[in-house]
C-alpha cells in the first residue's frame, strides 16, 4: 500500500500545484511613476507614455489621477479616457503557456458625467479575443464617495510573457458643465493585482503516463509477491 500511496501522492502533486502566488504586477495601484498634475490633481498620458511604473499607455490618452478624487488603494489611480479619447494601458508579465491567472481591479466611473454606464475591457494580449468587458453605473458618486468596485476574471495564458491591458468602452460625449468636452469622462481605475492559481496548469501528457506506468507496476509487483499468489 505504501508504494501506490506514494504514486498518488505524486500525482495529486503534478495535478494540484501550489497554492496561489503572490501579485505579478509592478506598482498595480498606480503609486510610482512620474507625476505632474495640473492644478485640477491630474495629469493626461498620451499614447507611447511609460511615466507610470511598468505601465505604457497603448492608444488614446488616460489621466493619471491623483487628489482630484478619492482613488480605491493609495494616493493615485487612472480615468481611462483622457483629453477627449477612449485610452489603453498595459503592462508584460512574465507567465507559464496554460496556466491561469486571476486578474483582480477595482473599477469606479469618472463622477463629472452621470448618470451614466461606463465600461471597459481587461484583455490578455489580444484585446479582440481573449478579454472581458466590466460596467459601473455612474449615478451621484462624488470626488470624495467614487463607490469603487472590485471585479475579477481569470484567463489561461498562451505564452511565456503575457500582455495584460485595460481599454475604456466609453463613448459619452454629451455636455458637461455647458460645454462638450468630447470621450473625456471614462472608467476609473485603481488597484490592479495578478496571481498565479495553483493547480490549473497540468503537466505534460507524457509525465503523467511515466507516472501512471509506475503506480500500474506497482500495483503489479505488489500482487505478483505477495504471498499465496
Amino acid at each position: 500500500m505504501r508504494s501506490e500511496r506514494t504514486c498518488v501522492l505524486i500525482i495529486s502533486s503534478l495535478l494540484f500545484g501550489l497554492p496561489a502566488c503572490g501579485n505579478l504586477i509592478t506598482n498595480g495601484s498606480f503609486e510610482e511613476g512620474t507625476y505632474s498634475p495640473t492644478q485640477w490633481g491630474w495629469q493626461t498620458l498620451v499614447a507611447g507614455n511609460n511615466s507610470i511604473t511598468g505601465w505604457v499607455v497603448g492608444n488614446g490618452s488616460v489621466d493619471y489621477v491623483g487628489a482630484y478624487w478619492q482613488p480605491a488603494h493609495g494616493s493615485r489611480s487612472l480615468d481611462l479616457n483622457g483629453d477627449g479619447s477612449q485610452g489603453t494601458i498595459w503592462q508584460v508579465f512574465s507567465s507559464t503557456p496554460g496556466r491561469l491567472y486571476r486578474v483582480t481591479f477595482a473599477l469606479a466611473g469618472n463622477p463629472d458625467a452621470q448618470p451614466r454606464t461606463t465600461t471597459l475591457r481587461v484583455w490578455a494580449d489580444d484585446p479582440s479575443a481573449t478579454f472581458a468587458d466590466f460596467s459601473f453605473t455612474v449615478n451621484g458618486q462624488t470626488y470624495s464617495e467614487m463607490g469603487w468596485t472590485y471585479h475579477s476574471w481569470i484567463f489561461s495564458a498562451t505564452s511565456g510573457q503575457t500582455r495584460l491591458g485595460f481599454t475604456s468602452l466609453d463613448a459619452y460625449s454629451g455636455p458637461v458643465w455647458g460645454q462638450n468636452w468630447g470621450t473625456s469622462f471614462g472608467p476609473a481605475l485603481d488597484n490592479v493585482t495578478v496571481e498565479a492559481l495553483g493547480g490549473e496548469h497540468l503537466p505534460e501528457p507524457g509525465t503523467l503516463m511515466l507516472v501512471g506506468l509506475g503506480l500500474a507496476g506497482s500495483a503489479w509487483l505488489r500482487r505478483r509477491f505477495k504471498p499465496g499468489l
